[in-house]
């Protein structure tokens, strides 16, 4: 018969094209009629007997090679999603790759070159970005309508935006110091040294501490009110992940005055004072604060935000394998070792071991148990690193977005229009849109 595929003619026997029927070519010597040829192929010419297919001819010498040997070869240069459609076309399996040809078929297939994925990670960064940006454009020009807009936007700008301009830069640099700064106090204070008792034997904070806390409550009160003071929406303020942070550095501390004061006019309510030793331990918190003027930090809350499932997946993977290994150890042990003698007490100690800490405070002594322990810590390694990847590919996701994000807030100066319109590819954003709602409609 004569094959014509996209002007490429070739001649075949019957008789080797019988050896694969389940293939196109195969079928088309038991059709019967035109009607049954025209349904393998794209055209027939009875009057030649030449069979045609609009097909890429330079990709057809591949399928030959196939009928001739029973075996295929993929190039190099070759792409393996375009190959994979066209022997999917003539009928040809995957598994008939030779040997020497699998290997590196497969693992192109499965595993894109890093050039491109970095390529589409960051499209798709900039096209998930592009609503935050939008958000930011609105806040700011809502501003346009307000009292003193002008100068509140600028003052907004340089307070949540750190790196917007030399005034932001200062103040985010002085924000950074007295937040340390209350963190070294809170830590030094901790120190035998430095540690004062009254004449009732209760502890009390050294003077010069004190100043230090007073002053960083001061600094973390007047940072809350001149953002609050100046925010677009007040609505929306405490909304913001970061507000509520500040908002907590600084509640601990106004609590625990009022439950002084409460103790000092009641001293039936002397439990209290056990309530402010609590909040002043809070103070720890502030340390978040840092996510205001650090991109890293507010990825990690991003990526650990949408990452649930895979959190989920490595604590249901802890669970199980610390059921299991738990009451292989109490059977095993629970006779000849008090540490092992109850399954809580197995929980413990398969819980460090798989998460490979290892205290050493409970060990097994026999050799089952021994082996018990090899297989539990093995097991942990390989539960706490099948979900990194997954949730590491999101971090760095999130960083890219966040570090456009911030790009883009300080390529603008509404004050004197716009330094730099955003690049965004229009076409991506809207198949970016419709396959989020494509995906919505269903899941519906």
């Amino acid at each position: 018969i004569s094959i014509n595929v996209g002007g490429f003619k070739k001649k075949m026997r019957s008789n080797t094209l019988l050896r694969f029927p389940e293939t196109r070519l195969g079928k088309l010597l038991s059709c019967n009629s035109k009607e049954s040829i025209l349904e393998l192929c794209d055209d027939y010419d009875d009057t030649k007997n030449e069979f045609y297919f609009d097909r890429n001819p330079e990709l057809f010498p591949y399928v030959l090679h196939f009928y001739n040997t029973g075996k295929l070869h993929v190039m190099g240069e070759l792409c393996v999603f375009s190959f994979s459609q066209e022997i999917e076309y003539w009928g040809i399996n995957e598994f008939f790759i030779d040997s020497c040809c699998s290997y590196s078929y497969h693992g192109r297939k499965m595993e894109p070159d890093q050039e491109k994925w970095e390529e589409q990670s960051d499209q798709e960064s900039t096209t998930s970005s592009f609503d935050e940006i939008l958000a930011f454009y609105n806040d700011a020009s809502k501003f346009d309508k307000q009292p003193f807009g002008n100068i509140r936007r600028q003052l907004w700008l340089a307070l949540d935006n750190p790196g917007y301009s030399v005034l932001s830069r200062i103040f985010s640099v002085l924000s950074i110091v007295v937040v340390l700064g209350s963190i070294v106090t809170m830590c030094l204070n901790s120190l035998p040294d430095f540690q004062i008792v009254d004449s009732n034997g209760n502890p009390e904070e050294d003077p010069r501490f004190e100043i230090v806390e007073h002053f960083g409550i001061a600094w973390f009160t007047f940072e809350l009110v001149a953002r609050f003071a100046v925010a677009p929406d007040f609505l929306k303020f405490f909304k913001h992940a970061l507000n509520l942070i500040d908002l907590m550095s600084i509640l601990p501390f106004y609590i625990t005055l009022i439950v002084n004061l409460v103790v000092e006019s009641s001293p039936t309510l002397a439990n209290l004072g056990r309530v402010a030793q609590v909040l002043r331990l809070m103070r720890i918190f502030r340390i978040l604060k840092l996510a205001r003027h650090s991109t890293g930090l507010r990825s990690l809350g991003a990526t650990l935000k949408y990452s649930y499932r895979e959190v989920g997946l490595l604590l249901l993977y802890l669970s199980v394998g610390i059921s299991i290994f738990s009451v292989v150890a109490y059977t095993i042990e629970k006779e000849d070792n008090e540490g092992l003698a109850t399954i809580p007490a197995c929980w413990w100690w398969a819980t460090v071991s798989m998460t490979t800490v290892g205290y050493g405070d409970v060990v097994p002594g026999s050799t089952a148990g021994k082996l018990t322990a090899s297989a539990c810590i093995l097991a942990g390694i390989l539960v706490v690193v099948l979900p990194i990847t997954l949730i590491f590919n999101k971090f760095s996701h999130f960083y890219r977005r966040q570090k456009q994000l911030e790009s883009a807030m300080r390529s603008c100066d509404f004050g004197d229009g716009m330094k730099e319109v955003p690049s965004v590819n229009l076409r991506d954003y809207y198949a970016y849109k419709v396959k989020s709602l494509m995906a919505s409609l269903t899941n519906m």
